[in-house]
């Protein structure tokens, strides 16, 4: 009977669920929203009902080896520990994989997403060649993985890589991480929400404000598109210079295997 894995990428913003072979061959993917709102256990239920229905299909012509969750933050590697993640409020020293692997009743992998997306770039992706390799994630946050000798490189305190959290702008805005002027404060989706609204507020962007009244989903996607429209206004911020800030992001949402 061959084998099969079940990868999920837990985001601040979408869940997706994905079934692989052995080789790395797609075999169903599942696009969900993360729902963080809800709050942790319901996050939880969500993603772990996913895992069972997608594990449902496949369990009688495969076997499921396990399942490996990509999660944005601070983790313990040693005891699946979240230590800190500024994307998923409410995680914060909570043991993900035991609670996880009590649900699902089968082994479970925790690493960083970004840590992993850059490992499965080595593996299957545009880093197959190389030994040493860097990747930048944008999207509700920014993260980023290196892989050094065909290894993930966690650095001695399991921080290696976080691009995001790399000062630009000292006294720039607080991020949830605790610092001021992170990267991830000026090029991330939550970023742009962010300098969107402040702009609404401060009465600079009329276009961007009568976008945000008349939809209750308002996102940094939609202020991508009005930028793409062409919406501009007079002031220091438009919907067109806001959404250039998205265009990274969105490129990674649209890369995504």
């Amino acid at each position: 009977m061959p084998n099969f894995s079940i990868g999920v990428d837990l985001g601040g913003t979408n869940l997706r669920i994905a079934a692989v072979d052995e080789q790395g061959t797609l075999m169903e993917k599942i696009t969900l929203g993360t729902k963080t709102v809800l709050g942790r256990d319901q996050v939880l239920n969500n993603m772990c009902d996913a895992i069972q229905q997608t594990s449902e299909k496949y369990k009688a012509s495969a076997n499921l080896l396990g399942v490996g969750i990509g999660v944005p933050g601070i983790m313990d590697k040693q005891t699946g520990m979240m230590r800190e993640s500024p994307n998923l409020p409410g995680w914060a020293d909570y043991p993900v994989r035991a609670e996880i692997e009590r649900r699902l009743g089968t082994p479970v992998i925790l690493e960083n997403d970004a840590n992993a997306a850059a490992f499965g770039e080595k593996w299957l992706g545009a880093g197959r060649h190389v030994s040493d390799l860097a990747m930048l994630t944008l999207g509700t946050g920014v993260g980023g993985g290196i892989v050094m000798d065909g290894e993930i490189w966690h650095g001695m305190s399991g921080m290696a890589g976080e691009f995001g959290h790399m000062t630009v702008e000292p006294a720039g805005p607080q991020c949830g991480c605790g610092n001021r002027g992170c990267l991830e404060q000026y090029a991330s989706a939550t970023a742009v929400m962010r300098m969107a609204r402040e702009a609404v507020a401060a009465g600079d962007a009329p276009g961007l404000a009568r976008a945000a009244s008349s939809d209750v989903e308002f996102s940094a996607k939609e202020i991508y598109n009005l930028a793409l429209q062409g919406t501009s206004r007079p002031g220091r911020f438009s919907a067109a210079w806001v959404g250039l800030w998205y265009l990274p992001c969105h490129h990674d949402q649209r890369t995504q295997p």
